[in-house]
């Protein structure tokens, strides 16, 4: 290969490499009104870069110091105070204030492990003052929305915190429902099924949020739970899915509760918790089938709906009757307010002193090297920002731990190549005797990591789940890349006369050569 062809392969890659960097670390002012925020700047973020959402949950009967405050003096006379909250029994239906103490301190124990079916990174459930939860999701605000660039995202990102506390803090019975009193299912019969008379507390409720009354399809002695073995949720090709597994008493029962429904005006039936509601059902036919399968219109919608009904199919039921969700708040960073944009200028130094190290060692082929752990670190960038993978310190270290891989698996390489030099092989000779010697070692290592990456991305949930994910990117990344490197090594050394200068490497002469 020649030097114009050498320089033009090199000139586009490092080309690639800038225009890559750029839109993926620097934000900038477009115009007035616009700005352009990074990939970098768009990554979702764990709560210790920016913080958590949060907010407490009162049981019916239990107020705050400022909601108590606001009552006239005839209605305070029913609460007590207990810590910093006022509590009336009677409103709250228990008999004693431990029962009702006992019973929060059992739900939150429910509520932490829906957050962690869930499969959120990190979250926080504590019970106040004995007889209220607080409960805290990760903001997964991006650094854009943290600072407020981007206001859009700001907004999205607390709906859906908010979204997923509603969701997983719904308490009351599972039911099936309709929105007609009464049902004609043969009209030339004149057959008509009274939904009216399994009337129950949610009767009232204003369920579909449009003040429609909605009714049961079944009595309250019938345990709706039991029509389902498990629920699970995934997103495949952009659609996300929850999946409804029937089992053999729910198949029948849903035959039958699906051909009511479908003879109704709406052709619909609705899967709620208590008042909350799960899911919209279309059934404009029978119901026949041992799986159900629908589209939720996010993924975080569809895991949220999958946690909270597989802890009430488990038989995990809120104790409580609890207060609507009013409000969610916003905390700041666990790591401090500049904690992300710290360990972002941390993670360049690293990369900075890793790419001068590989040029100080290894002369020109070092900056072949640093060219491809860069490209290795534009990877791990972009593939967090592609699969919104939640980045907190754990996150960053396994990026760390991809880059290790690649760093060990050309140090060993290089290492290799110098030996093989000191036999007194030409360049050329020793870097094909180097690949050939090490190739099946390194081969191994990526594999043992690629299926150790895999086996935690696929078992474990939260965290743990989305490290395993960016090791399975890190590790594919850094294999294809020490061949790219084998290949810029050729493309950029190939001018050059004296190959050993080239890497810094000596090769030894015997007698007279």
């Amino acid at each position: 290969m020649n030097k114009v062809k050498s320089a033009i392969i090199t000139a586009i890659v490092v080309a690639a490499i800038v225009v890559a960097a750029v839109f993926g670390v620097a934000s900038f002012n477009i115009g007035v009104a616009d700005r352009y925020n990074s990939i970098a700047a768009n990554i979702p973020l764990g709560s210790e870069f920016s913080g958590y959402v949060y907010t407490n949950v009162y049981p019916e009967g239990v107020l705050s110091a400022d909601d108590y405050a606001a009552l006239d003096d005839e209605d305070k006379a029913s609460y007590e105070a207990r810590g910093g909250l006022y509590v009336s029994l009677e409103e709250s239906g228990f008999e004693s204030y431990e029962e009702l103490a006992a019973a929060v301190e059992s739900d939150a124990s429910v509520v932490a492990a829906r957050l962690g079916d869930r499969g959120l990174t990190d979250f926080e459930v504590t019970v106040t003052d004995g007889a209220a939860i607080v409960a805290a999701v990760p903001s997964r605000y991006t650094y854009a929305a943290y600072k407020g660039d981007s206001s859009t995202d700001h907004s999205n990102a607390l709906s859906v915190a908010a979204g997923t506390l509603s969701m997983l803090l719904a308490d009351g019975e599972l039911t099936l429902r309709t929105t007609d009193g009464s049902i004609t299912v043969d009209e030339e019969a004149g057959t008509t099924y009274d939904t009216t008379r399994f009337a129950d507390e949610y009767t009232d409720a204003d369920i579909l949020g449009d003040g429609s009354a909605t009714y049961p399809f079944v009595s309250s002695n019938e345990d709706v739970a039991s029509y389902f073995s498990s629920v699970s949720a995934f997103t495949f090709g952009g659609s996300h899915v929850l999946t409804l597994n029937l089992s053999e008493e729910g198949r029948e029962a849903i035959h039958t509760i699906s051909t009511y429904a479908a003879s109704s005006s709406s052709q619909t039936m609705y899967l709620c918790i208590g008042d909350t509601q799960i899911l919209s059902i279309p059934c404009s036919a029978t119901i026949d089938t041992d799986v159900m399968q629908y589209t939720m219109s996010t993924h975080d919608a569809a895991m949220d709906a999958a946690s909270v009904l597989n802890s009430v199919v488990s038989g995990s039921q809120l104790e409580v009757d609890y207060q609507p969700l009013v409000s969610v708040l916003s905390g700041t960073a666990r790591g401090g307010e500049n904690a992300a944009l710290l360990a972002f200028i941390g993670c360049i130094v690293v990369l900075v002193a890793v790419c001068a190290a590989f040029v100080i060692k290894y002369k020109k082929l070092g900056g072949v090297l640093a060219m491809s752990c860069v490209i290795l670190a534009l990877v791990l960038l972009y593939a967090l920002n592609i699969l919104a993978i939640q980045t907190g310190i754990a996150v960053l270290v396994t990026c760390g731990l991809a880059l290790v891989l690649f760093g060990a698996a050309n140090l060993w390489l290089l290492a290799e190549v110098r030996a093989q030099c000191k036999t007194g092989k030409t360049m050329q000779a020793a870097v094909k005797a180097a690949y050939k010697r090490v190739l099946l070692p390194v081969v191994d290592i990526h594999a043992v990591v690629l299926v150790a990456a895999i086996l935690v991305a696929a078992v474990c949930a939260g965290e743990a789940a989305a490290c395993g994910l960016i090791l399975v990117v890190g590790t594919i990344a850094s294999y294809a890349l020490w061949w790219f490197t084998r290949l810029m090594w050729f493309v950029c050394s190939a001018p050059v006369r004296n190959k050993f200068a080239f890497g810094g490497f000596k090769r030894e002469v015997y007698g007279d050569e």
